[in-house]
């Protein structure tokens, strides 16, 4: 009678324990209703403007004051209505003007017009009467699905 005894407590306390441990052992997918949906966006410091610098090695001629050349050019030679010749000497002054090459510093600015970005979506969803707060990175409309562990509730993407 003993070991009847000792089966038929093994047997309730199975029958009793067993499905309270399997409501904490439960893993299921469902779907909650989303309450409010907010985009988390960049945050960029001057309106999203980003100014920058481009700067560049610029040559530059500069010319100094030179030196006069005298310099004599081949005589001219005209007949005259006479016959005879007349030849005329000519000379001109060049002024040169040595060139020297050299390198400035350039620069301009380029501002660079930045819209902000969405990043994330702050999601509020109620789900079997209590609400939940989750991050993720789309916008899940009206309906989430949703991840259901131990009684744990998260959003299963």
């Amino acid at each position: 009678m003993k070991c009847v005894n000792l089966a038929a407590v093994a047997i309730l306390g199975m029958a009793v324990a067993g499905p309270a441990l399997a409501r904490y052992e439960e893993s299921y997918f469902d779907y909650a209703r989303v309450l409010s949906v907010d985009q988390v966006v960049t945050q960029m410091g001057n309106g999203g403007n980003v100014a920058s610098e481009e700067c560049w090695q610029e040559p530059v001629e500069q010319r100094r004051p030179g030196m006069v050349y005298h310099r004599d050019l081949p005589p001219v030679v005209e007949e005259t209505p006479s016959g005879g010749r007349v030849v005329t000497t000519r000379s001109e002054d060049v002024e040169r003007y040595p060139t020297t090459t050299r390198y400035e510093e350039r620069c301009r600015e380029h501002v660079e017009y930045r819209q902000p970005q969405t990043v994330a979506f702050d999601v509020v969803y109620r789900y079997r009467g209590q609400d939940y707060h989750d991050r993720i990175g789309h916008d899940p409309g009206s309906n989430v699905r949703v991840h259901v562990d131990n009684g744990y509730v998260e959003i299963a993407e």
